[in-house]
């Protein structure tokens, strides 16, 4: 199974419709298939995932739209 997680963080207005949307998705493949939730405010500040927009989605790491990983100085959010 492939490692997924949703990044998103407080206040983040465009979380439950890209949420909907992935948990449509995954119920339209009719698989058991996980994933976690990652709010970027718990996270380290060296974590290369608070560089990335929220929502985002990761797949083994990967952007699904192919975003490159983030590099330090990483963007304060907004």
């Amino acid at each position: 199974m492939p490692d997924i997680v949703f990044l998103t963080r407080d206040g983040c207005v465009n979380t439950p419709i890209v949420k909907t949307n992935l948990d449509a998705a995954i119920d339209g493949l009719n698989l058991t298939i996980e994933y976690s939730i990652v709010d970027q405010g718990t996270l380290a500040a060296i974590d290369a995932r608070v560089g990335y927009p929220t929502p985002t989605i990761l797949i083994n790491g990967h952007d699904i739209f192919d975003l490159p990983e983030p590099r330090p100085p990483f963007p304060a959010p907004m």
